[in-house]
């Protein structure tokens, strides 16, 4: 889409050896005086990096990836203030959703920064190696949004050039083209630096590329497409697990050795939308842990506290993401003050004591990065790859890997599993690890057992003991429907028979 004015959110300013990406916006500067040189070209990238700031800021409001990765299985419901959220939860939704809405115009947003760098950047007279990694940068977001675009609403258009006001409103593509644009722009992504200095921390590497081009191929199931990718990663030397699992969540250890590819944020910029806003959403609402005194948009239900192993020893990692009455913050008693599921988000819970950058008074954003992919992932993706290749046995090994962190030290599973042993040790496995972290109900719709699992009497919203007012039937997901979420209406009342909604909305 064509606009008079661009917003560059973003601009590099580096002011010690230790900064990363500095999020400040620099104004608002008319679209034909813009694209002049080398140091638009970089700013026009950047602000494409910051169309990802939104999963945890969009204003102050929580529509991050946690709402829409934990919300949409049985592993976090949603504050009771939350209806659309709510409806997202339970499957009742409809294409009049507003968080549908929202979730579609920042995608699209993030798309549009993607393919205005693309087509101006080239027309730039500047360093031609920079020039070409700006421009590989541009294809790595933009194939990470439509990504997430086809994993959220499957068929939608596919937009790879910037429209006029009279071709805003395109066909539908289906999934698997845009899976294949998806893969041409992370392929030409594959030759991006694998590291960067100091000044440029926090931009995507060659490893960013193959860890969601090996994400793209787990979607597709064409899991000896991904193994060298994740192999690369692997025996790159770049990467480890922290001994310290609560660090990858606390702001006080960024941009590290498992880091894959992470969101920068940054607080007290004066500046809108370039801090990181999960603190507030995701801390126990009214228990006064955090400046803004937390939300608890997000709770924890017991169907996840009970996805934790407690024998022979308790999974540390469930201390370390729920709070559960009774437990100590800082000197602050957990009590669920507000009525909710007797538990509360811990992960990114900061309140300031630790060092960490955070604003004390409206909107009460962090400095808190947010990790997007890290190297647990590559070691659970691999294993899955290996056991759909026919090794469940080595498929252990990388399994046990995640479980042998220093601070989680869970015993290792056996190495004499079956292939559906092992599945299930990885669905397990992603789900205690990746707790809040937006992965659990892809993970469920990408190995088609989204409604097998949510309908099941296992779950604890289904319980006709403990829940007798949902006769079992909490969960409405209906298959052939919900493994996709509907065009927004709006969208298609708008487009005037261009858009076509999905069958079964």
């Amino acid at each position: 889409m064509k606009r008079k004015y661009l917003y560059v959110l973003v601009s590099l300013i580096f002011i010690s050896c230790d900064d990363q990406l500095d999020l400040n916006p620099i104004g608002l500067i008319a679209q034909d005086e813009f694209y002049q040189n080398a140091e638009d070209a970089n700013a026009a990238i950047v602000a494409a990096y910051n169309s990802m700031l939104s999963f945890h800021t969009a204003g102050g409001r929580p529509t991050g990836v946690d709402m829409w990765g934990d919300i949409q299985s049985s592993d976090a419901e949603p504050h009771p203030d939350g209806v659309a959220w709510n409806q997202i939860y339970q499957y009742t939704l409809q294409p009049d959703n507003g968080e549908i809405r929202n979730q579609w115009f920042q995608i699209y947003e993030g798309i549009f920064r993607c393919n205005i760098a693309l087509e101006r950047i080239p027309l730039i007279e500047m360093d031609y190696e920079l020039k070409e990694r700006l421009l590989k940068e541009a294809f790595f977001i933009r194939g990470w949004w439509n990504l997430r675009l086809a994993k959220i609403f499957g068929d939608a258009p596919l937009v790879t050039k910037t429209l006029a006001i009279d071709e805003l409103y395109i066909p539908k593509s289906n999934r698997e083209e845009i899976f294949s644009q998806v893969e041409n722009d992370l392929k030409e992504a594959l030759s991006l630096p694998d590291n960067y200095d100091d000044s440029n921390v926090g931009r995507a590497t060659s490893f960013s590329a193959r860890i969601v081009l090996a994400e793209l191929y787990l979607w597709q199931k064409k899991w000896a497409s991904a193994k060298p990718l994740l192999e690369d990663i692997i025996n790159s030397g770049n990467f480890q697990l922290l001994d310290s699992y609560t660090s990858l969540f606390d702001g006080t250890t960024e941009n590290h050795s498992e880091t894959v590819f992470e969101i920068q944020y940054k607080a007290n910029t004066g500046q809108p939308e370039l801090g990181n806003f999960s603190t507030t959403y995701s801390a126990p609402n009214g228990e006064g842990y955090v400046p803004g005194g937390g939300w608890g948009w997000i709770r924890p239900t017991q169907d996840l506290v009970n996805e934790y192993e407690l024998v022979p020893k308790e999974d540390p990692r469930l201390n370390y993401s729920i709070f559960r009455l009774g437990d100590d913050f800082e000197g602050q008693i957990f009590k669920d003050v507000v009525n909710g599921t007797g538990f509360a988000v811990k992960k990114w819970v900061i309140s300031g004591r630790t060092g960490v950058e955070i604003e004390q008074n409206h909107p009460w954003y962090t400095s808190a990065n947010f990790a997007l992919y890290r190297y647990a992932e590559v070691l659970l993706m691999y294993a899955e790859v290996l056991n759909e290749l026919g090794d469940p046995s080595e498929a252990s090994r990388y399994i046990n890997m995640v479980r042998a962190r220093p601070s989680v030290s869970m015993p290792p599973i056996s190495n004499h599993l079956t292939y559906d042993e092992i599945f299930e040790a990885i669905r397990h496995e992603r789900r205690v690890e990746f707790a809040f972290e937006g992965k659990i109900s892809f993970d469920l719709r990408r190995w088609g057992i989204a409604g097998e699992f949510l309908r099941s009497p296992d779950r604890w919203q289904n319980n006709v003991t403990i829940n007798p007012q949902w006769g079992g039937n909490f969960f409405k997901f209906k298959d052939g429907q919900h493994e996709v979420f509907p065009i927004p209406q709006s969208e298609i009342d708008k487009s005037g028979g261009t858009l076509i909604q999905h069958p079964n909305w």
